[in-house]
Protein backbone atom coordinates (compact mmCIF):
# COMPACT_ATOMS: atom_id res chain seq x y z
CA UNK A 1 0.00 0.00 0.00
CA UNK A 2 1.30 3.48 -1.04
CA UNK A 3 2.30 5.06 2.07
CA UNK A 4 -0.19 8.15 3.51
CA UNK A 5 0.64 11.85 2.82
CA UNK A 6 -0.63 13.80 5.88
CA UNK A 7 1.15 17.07 4.72
CA UNK A 8 -0.26 17.41 0.88
CA UNK A 9 -2.49 20.71 0.79
CA UNK A 10 -2.22 20.99 -3.07
CA UNK A 11 -3.43 18.18 -6.00
CA UNK A 12 -2.88 18.71 -9.57
CA UNK A 13 -3.42 16.46 -12.10
CA UNK A 14 -3.22 16.21 -15.84
CA UNK A 15 -6.32 16.47 -18.02
CA UNK A 16 -6.38 13.96 -21.08
CA UNK A 17 -6.41 10.35 -20.31
CA UNK A 18 -6.32 11.44 -16.34
CA UNK A 19 -9.43 13.64 -15.81
CA UNK A 20 -11.35 12.72 -19.81
CA UNK A 21 -10.82 10.76 -22.77
CA UNK A 22 -11.84 10.93 -26.33
CA UNK A 23 -15.95 9.00 -26.26
CA UNK A 24 -14.62 7.27 -29.37
CA UNK A 25 -11.28 6.12 -31.08
CA UNK A 26 -10.22 9.19 -32.77
CA UNK A 27 -9.48 7.39 -36.14
CA UNK A 28 -13.75 6.74 -35.92
CA UNK A 29 -14.02 10.26 -35.18
CA UNK A 30 -12.28 11.66 -38.31
CA UNK A 31 -13.34 9.28 -40.75
CA UNK A 32 -16.72 10.01 -40.05
CA UNK A 33 -17.13 13.65 -42.46
CA UNK A 34 -15.06 11.61 -45.12
CA UNK A 35 -17.95 8.87 -44.90
CA UNK A 36 -20.41 11.30 -44.85
CA UNK A 37 -19.03 12.81 -48.22
CA UNK A 38 -18.41 9.65 -50.09
CA UNK A 39 -14.93 9.53 -49.23
CA UNK A 40 -14.09 5.35 -48.46
CA UNK A 41 -11.21 4.71 -45.43
CA UNK A 42 -9.62 2.47 -43.38
CA UNK A 43 -9.47 3.19 -39.51
CA UNK A 44 -6.12 1.71 -39.63
CA UNK A 45 -5.02 4.38 -41.81
CA UNK A 46 -6.76 7.12 -40.39
CA UNK A 47 -4.50 6.48 -37.21
CA UNK A 48 -1.37 6.06 -38.83
CA UNK A 49 -2.47 9.87 -40.71
CA UNK A 50 -3.46 11.13 -37.54
CA UNK A 51 -1.03 9.87 -35.67
CA UNK A 52 2.04 11.20 -38.58
CA UNK A 53 0.05 14.58 -38.72
CA UNK A 54 0.51 14.96 -34.96
CA UNK A 55 4.23 14.27 -34.94
CA UNK A 56 4.85 16.63 -37.43
CA UNK A 57 2.80 19.45 -36.29
CA UNK A 58 4.41 19.49 -32.57
CA UNK A 59 8.10 19.06 -34.30
CA UNK A 60 7.49 22.28 -36.63
CA UNK A 61 4.73 23.75 -34.32
CA UNK A 62 4.90 22.75 -31.03
CA UNK A 63 2.91 23.88 -28.30
CA UNK A 64 -0.24 24.48 -30.66
CA UNK A 65 1.44 26.98 -32.73
CA UNK A 66 1.97 29.25 -29.61
CA UNK A 67 3.31 32.47 -31.05
CA UNK A 68 2.67 31.70 -34.56
CA UNK A 69 -0.71 31.17 -34.79
CA UNK A 70 -4.08 30.57 -33.16
CA UNK A 71 -4.52 27.29 -31.81
CA UNK A 72 -7.86 26.84 -33.96
CA UNK A 73 -5.79 26.95 -37.30
CA UNK A 74 -2.95 24.53 -35.61
CA UNK A 75 -6.20 21.97 -35.70
CA UNK A 76 -6.95 23.14 -39.05
CA UNK A 77 -3.67 21.90 -40.20
CA UNK A 78 -3.56 18.51 -38.14
CA UNK A 79 -7.03 17.45 -39.74
CA UNK A 80 -5.78 18.37 -43.20
CA UNK A 81 -2.42 16.58 -43.01
CA UNK A 82 -4.40 13.57 -41.79
CA UNK A 83 -6.98 13.66 -44.36
CA UNK A 84 -4.41 14.78 -47.23
CA UNK A 85 -2.85 11.38 -45.92
CA UNK A 86 -5.74 9.45 -46.80
CA UNK A 87 -5.85 10.67 -50.30
CA UNK A 88 -8.29 13.80 -49.64
CA UNK A 89 -5.78 16.57 -51.70
CA UNK A 90 -5.65 20.04 -50.60
CA UNK A 91 -7.74 21.01 -53.99
CA UNK A 92 -10.32 18.89 -53.00
CA UNK A 93 -11.10 19.98 -49.33
CA UNK A 94 -10.35 23.48 -50.59
CA UNK A 95 -13.25 23.43 -53.08
CA UNK A 96 -15.84 21.40 -51.12
CA UNK A 97 -17.91 23.84 -48.27
CA UNK A 98 -19.05 20.60 -47.10
CA UNK A 99 -16.05 18.95 -46.19
CA UNK A 100 -14.77 22.41 -45.06
CA UNK A 101 -17.82 22.93 -42.67
CA UNK A 102 -16.78 19.32 -41.39
CA UNK A 103 -13.59 20.30 -40.61
CA UNK A 104 -14.84 23.03 -38.74
CA UNK A 105 -17.00 20.60 -36.66
CA UNK A 106 -14.64 18.29 -35.78
CA UNK A 107 -13.11 20.97 -34.50
CA UNK A 108 -15.97 22.54 -32.58
CA UNK A 109 -16.32 18.85 -31.13
CA UNK A 110 -13.34 18.25 -29.38
CA UNK A 111 -13.96 22.45 -28.03
CA UNK A 112 -16.19 21.31 -25.41
CA UNK A 113 -17.47 18.10 -23.94
CA UNK A 114 -18.98 16.26 -26.85
CA UNK A 115 -15.88 14.53 -28.27
CA UNK A 116 -15.03 13.58 -24.40
CA UNK A 117 -16.09 11.13 -21.84
CA UNK A 118 -15.08 12.11 -17.89
CA UNK A 119 -13.61 9.11 -16.10
CA UNK A 120 -16.15 7.74 -13.51
CA UNK A 121 -13.90 8.29 -10.43
CA UNK A 122 -13.34 12.26 -11.11
CA UNK A 123 -16.29 13.85 -9.17
CA UNK A 124 -15.73 12.01 -6.43
CA UNK A 125 -12.02 12.70 -5.75
CA UNK A 126 -12.33 15.78 -6.45
CA UNK A 127 -15.13 15.93 -3.86
CA UNK A 128 -13.38 14.25 -1.21
CA UNK A 129 -10.66 16.05 -1.60
CA UNK A 130 -12.73 19.64 -1.46
CA UNK A 131 -13.98 18.52 1.45
CA UNK A 132 -10.87 18.31 3.26
CA UNK A 133 -9.46 21.63 2.27
CA UNK A 134 -6.85 21.00 -0.14
CA UNK A 135 -6.61 23.24 -3.01
CA UNK A 136 -7.29 21.42 -6.67
CA UNK A 137 -5.26 22.61 -9.91
CA UNK A 138 -4.69 21.70 -13.07
CA UNK A 139 -1.30 21.58 -15.01
CA UNK A 140 -1.46 20.39 -19.00
CA UNK A 141 -0.46 20.78 -22.33
CA UNK A 142 -3.41 21.51 -23.48
CA UNK A 143 -5.32 24.62 -25.91
CA UNK A 144 -7.84 26.83 -25.11
CA UNK A 145 -10.30 24.32 -25.24
CA UNK A 146 -9.61 22.73 -21.63
CA UNK A 147 -11.38 25.38 -19.74
CA UNK A 148 -14.45 24.76 -22.00
CA UNK A 149 -14.37 21.05 -21.31
CA UNK A 150 -14.37 20.99 -17.62
CA UNK A 151 -17.14 23.69 -17.70
CA UNK A 152 -18.98 21.48 -19.99
CA UNK A 153 -18.29 18.62 -17.84
CA UNK A 154 -19.31 20.22 -14.72
CA UNK A 155 -16.34 20.47 -12.56
CA UNK A 156 -14.03 23.66 -13.57
CA UNK A 157 -15.58 24.80 -10.00
CA UNK A 158 -13.49 22.17 -8.15
CA UNK A 159 -10.41 23.80 -9.58
CA UNK A 160 -8.68 26.90 -7.61
CA UNK A 161 -6.85 27.21 -11.49
CA UNK A 162 -6.56 25.45 -14.66
CA UNK A 163 -2.86 26.10 -16.23
CA UNK A 164 -2.72 25.89 -19.82
CA UNK A 165 0.62 25.45 -21.77
CA UNK A 166 -1.19 27.12 -25.09
CA UNK A 167 -1.32 30.13 -22.57
CA UNK A 168 2.26 30.29 -20.31
CA UNK A 169 3.79 29.41 -23.41
CA UNK A 170 5.42 26.32 -21.50
CA UNK A 171 5.06 22.88 -21.85
CA UNK A 172 5.33 19.87 -19.65
CA UNK A 173 7.86 18.63 -18.65
CA UNK A 174 9.53 22.22 -18.29
CA UNK A 175 9.87 22.27 -14.58
CA UNK A 176 8.78 25.95 -15.12
CA UNK A 177 5.39 25.06 -15.34
CA UNK A 178 4.44 23.24 -12.15
CA UNK A 179 6.57 25.84 -10.45
CA UNK A 180 4.17 28.71 -11.95
CA UNK A 181 1.15 26.13 -10.60
CA UNK A 182 2.82 26.22 -6.83
CA UNK A 183 3.27 30.20 -7.07
CA UNK A 184 -0.64 30.04 -7.81
CA UNK A 185 -1.91 29.42 -4.59
CA UNK A 186 1.67 29.68 -2.67
CA UNK A 187 2.06 26.23 -1.56
CA UNK A 188 6.09 24.70 -1.69
CA UNK A 189 7.04 21.84 -3.54
CA UNK A 190 6.88 19.27 -0.95
CA UNK A 191 3.31 19.86 0.45
CA UNK A 192 2.07 19.17 -3.48
CA UNK A 193 0.89 16.11 -5.34
CA UNK A 194 0.60 15.69 -9.21
CA UNK A 195 -1.87 13.33 -10.57
CA UNK A 196 -1.13 12.17 -14.88
CA UNK A 197 -1.03 9.20 -17.15
CA UNK A 198 2.76 9.67 -18.34
CA UNK A 199 5.94 9.20 -16.38
CA UNK A 200 8.09 11.41 -18.90
CA UNK A 201 5.82 14.24 -18.81
CA UNK A 202 3.86 14.04 -15.24
CA UNK A 203 5.38 11.89 -12.87
CA UNK A 204 9.31 12.72 -13.53
CA UNK A 205 8.97 16.07 -13.56
CA UNK A 206 6.81 16.22 -10.34
CA UNK A 207 9.60 14.37 -8.71
CA UNK A 208 12.12 16.44 -9.73
CA UNK A 209 10.92 19.94 -8.09
CA UNK A 210 10.33 17.94 -5.03
CA UNK A 211 6.67 17.41 -5.55
CA UNK A 212 4.78 13.72 -4.56
CA UNK A 213 3.11 12.35 -7.70
CA UNK A 214 1.27 9.71 -8.88
CA UNK A 215 1.00 7.92 -12.13
CA UNK A 216 -2.89 6.61 -12.71
CA UNK A 217 -2.62 3.67 -15.02
CA UNK A 218 -5.80 2.55 -16.55
CA UNK A 219 -4.48 -0.23 -18.64
CA UNK A 220 -4.97 -4.34 -17.94
CA UNK A 221 -1.60 -3.53 -16.08
CA UNK A 222 -3.00 -1.24 -13.40
CA UNK A 223 -3.45 -3.26 -10.94
CA UNK A 224 -0.46 -5.16 -10.72
CA UNK A 225 1.90 -2.19 -11.44
CA UNK A 226 -0.10 -0.49 -8.01
CA UNK A 227 1.21 -3.41 -6.10
CA UNK A 228 4.66 -3.64 -7.30
CA UNK A 229 4.74 0.07 -7.37
CA UNK A 230 2.44 1.76 -4.71
CA UNK A 231 4.54 4.80 -4.45
CA UNK A 232 4.61 5.39 -8.25
CA UNK A 233 0.87 4.15 -9.33
CA UNK A 234 -2.31 3.97 -9.10
CA UNK A 235 -4.99 2.52 -10.81
CA UNK A 236 -7.66 4.81 -10.33
CA UNK A 237 -7.94 7.57 -8.85
CA UNK A 238 -10.19 7.11 -5.93
CA UNK A 239 -6.85 5.55 -4.76
CA UNK A 240 -5.78 9.10 -3.48
CA UNK A 241 -8.12 8.39 -0.45
CA UNK A 242 -5.47 6.24 0.43
CA UNK A 243 -2.77 8.77 0.28
CA UNK A 244 -4.10 12.14 0.88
Amino acid sequence: MSRRLSNIRLVTFDLYDTLYTPCEPIEKTYSAPLHQHGVSVDYQKVRKGFSRAMRHMRVHYPNYGFGLMRSREWWRLVINKTWESLGVSSTLLNNSPKLLAARESLIDRFNTSEGYKMFDDVPPILKYLRLRGVKLGVISNMDEAAERVLSHLGIRSYFDFVLKSVTVGIQKPDLRIFELALGAVGVPACDALHIGDSKEMDYDPAVKLGMSARIVCRTQDAARLAAQHPDQYISNLLEIKNIV
